[in-house]
């Protein structure tokens, strides 16, 4: 049978209480003579410690909760939250903090969202790239429970990990302005997200601010799938004037959307240039390699955890943080036909 603190105490003729404090660093002090004793005999016992007890003790669970982007299947298959996911599990493991994923959140009701939040199984949340219409931030701010965003829609009293997400779409699109493309379309992803809204607008200012044309039937909605890529491109290639380059607001979309233009016999980038957002892993393991922007996700997400972790230990946290993209360009992009 396995050792109680029970029996630490017995051993050492003290309370169960002070052996509990001694082993948990409080709620209240122990001498360093009495806390040496305690862990040697602890050691000599094999005593493991019970987390839920403990948990009671310290009111902590040391379990950081996870709420992903609510989609309504193949949540797993994306390479953002992959890589989303494993900044956060790296840098919960550092922390010596574990990870509960809530994949109902979406769906329940506030009374029950709220018994999620509070009913001590985890510290605090992260909430990845939550849609406008999910009140669970707002539910989670307002009951003053920790909680982050990781791309997440701005929200007054909860810090966020984002991207710059302007300056990343204008990246992408200079490379195709200077490479000589003027008939850029765009694939867009779902507008109840806030970085496919960004991505959008920033696609359109740089139009404005280029003096190129900005036409409805160039902007696609890919809705950040590449099946929903795949879609958009086939309608971009199927009008009476197609554009020569197409930026897309995830690699997803833009693998789709080389799917679709090798499936027509149209080679990219000789006939048509694709470039990407994320950086995936998937993106440098297509025909041709994808030109992209890369945005730092699992340093977002890590720093994620640090922040949450910070305010459930009740030390000051860090600010709103934006992070910086790079263009990383690979073969899906050259020169249009017509300036060769």
């Amino acid at each position: 049978m396995a050792a109680t603190i029970k029996d630490i105490a017995k051993r050492l003729n003290i309370s169960v209480s002070t052996v509990s404090y001694a082993l948990n660093g409080g709620p209240r002090t122990v001498p360093e003579e009495i806390r040496d004793r305690v862990l040697a005999v602890a050691k000599e016992l094999n005593y493991r410690p019970n987390r839920v007890a403990r948990s009671m003790v310290t009111g902590r669970s040391d379990t950081i909760g996870i709420v992903p982007p609510e989609v309504s299947e193949n949540l797993f298959l994306s390479p953002y939250l992959h890589l989303a996911l494993n900044g956060i599990i790296n840098e919960a493991g550092r922390l010596h903090q574990d990870v509960l994923l809530f994949t109902r959140c979406g769906e329940t009701d506030r009374d029950e969202l709220a018994s999620l939040l509070v009913d001590g199984r985890v510290d605090g949340v992260i909430f990845i790239a939550p849609h406008f219409s999910e009140k669970s931030v707002e539910l989670a701010s307002s009951m003053h429970s920790p909680c982050v965003t990781v791309a997440g829609v701005p929200l007054e009293g909860v810090l966020s990990f984002s991207v710059d997400n302007e300056a990343g779409v204008a990246q992408a699109m200079q490379h195709f302005y200077d490479l000589g493309h003027r008939k850029i379309a765009h694939i867009a992803g779902r507008l109840d997200m806030q970085d496919a809204i960004l991505r959008l607008q920033a696609y359109q200012s740089f139009l404005r601010s280029h003096h190129l044309p900005y036409r409805e039937e160039w902007v696609g909605m890919g809705q950040f799938t590449i099946e929903g890529g795949r879609k958009a491109m086939a309608n971009l290639l199927s009008l009476p004037e197609p554009p020569t380059a197409v930026f897309c607001a995830n690699d997803e979309m833009a693998i789709g959307a080389l799917f679709e233009a090798h499936s027509r016999n149209i080679k990219v980038p000789l006939e048509i240039s694709i470039a990407g957002f994320d950086m995936t892993p998937e993106s440098a393991n297509v025909f041709p390699g994808l030109t992209t922007v890369r945005q730092p996700i699992g340093e977002m997400s890590a720093a994620a955890v640090r922040a949450l972790r910070d305010i459930i230990e009740c030390r000051e946290p860090s600010e709103n943080t934006v992070f910086q993209t790079d263009l990383i360009v690979r073969e899906s992009t050259s020169r249009p036909m017509e300036n060769r």
